[in-house]
């Protein structure tokens, strides 16, 4: 894409101003981060739509990757070089806000969505299918938390959460118009009629499956391919009169064991909680 320097400066400028409320002589570098995040976000989302409009008229077919983990690595410097605008961005950045890009890409972490070969052949596939101008879309888990993080503490390895979210949800534009009920355990009845199997599901536990978009562009190409992420969460409403009678556990029951689906990234299997977890994952 081309974009001049002053025009990249004045996007950001835009975004400071609109989404933190800030001058360019105020704003952190945590706040420039996601200023030029968005930027390059709506340059995805414009290159996305041109696309779109192009294989819909030639009634092409789309290809969909399901995988349980994408190593994507940091998504601003893939994007941006992808794209072609890190040059014009960087120069915007060194002549008015007195930083670069180098500085913003530290900021970013790892997105906690995989560990793995399995996860990084997963990405490349989603880069190289956008990079041949093939619609793609990647299906996965919005973990809260990434496998874990190592640590050695008095010569022991210690594992800690890999808390990415809080840099990395910038990145993901959430789609409330595309949600699921999914039912887990209860028991199933399968009924013949005269108009074919007629399947009911009794006592089921219901969550919802509430999805997240994020975009990846290919080098040299004009596609973008989708990674839509699921979050689960309650279905049900919140209970207020367990929680008015002081028992605040078990009020928060059902959304706890709801969002436990979508927590962590591989929970430990070695006892029957984890493998019903990986299961419902």
């Amino acid at each position: 894409m081309n974009i001049s320097v002053k025009d990249a400066s004045n996007l950001i400028k835009s975004k400071l101003s609109r989404y933190f409320g800030v001058t360019p002589q105020e704003a952190s570098k945590e706040q420039l981060y996601k200023a030029v995040v968005m930027c390059i976000k709506d340059m995805l989302l414009e290159k996305r739509a041109a696309f779109n409009s192009k294989y819909r008229a030639a009634k092409g077919k789309r290809v969909y990757y399901l995988c349980m983990e994408f190593l994507l690595g940091q998504s601003l410097k893939n994007n941006a070089y992808n794209l072609g605008v890190d040059k014009a961005f960087n120069d915007a950045l060194k002549t008015d806000f007195n930083v670069n890009m180098e500085d913003l890409y530290e900021l970013e972490p790892d997105a906690g969505l995989g560990n793995g070969g399995l996860g990084r052949l997963a990405a490349c596939f989603m880069d190289a299918l956008a990079s041949q101008n093939y619609p793609a879309m990647g299906y996965s888990i919005r973990y809260e938390y990434g496998l874990f993080k190592q640590k050695i503490i008095d010569g022991w390895q210690m594992e800690l959460p890999d808390i990415w979210l809080p840099g990395g949800e910038v990145w993901l534009t959430p789609r409330l118009d595309k949600t699921f009920k999914i039912k887990f355990d209860g028991y199933i009845k399968e009924n013949w009629t005269e108009n074919g199997l007629n399947i009911e599901h009794y006592e089921a536990k219901e969550i919802e499956a509430v999805a997240y978009d994020m975009m990846i562009s290919g080098k040299n190409g004009d596609a973008v391919s989708v990674l839509r992420l699921w979050k689960a969460q309650n279905i049900r409403d919140f209970d207020m009169k367990t929680f008015s009678q002081g028992d605040y556990m078990r009020s928060m029951q059902e959304d706890n064991e709801a969002e436990l689906i979508s927590k962590v990234l591989y929970p430990s299997d070695n006892h029957f909680e984890g493998k019903s977890l990986r299961l419902k994952q």
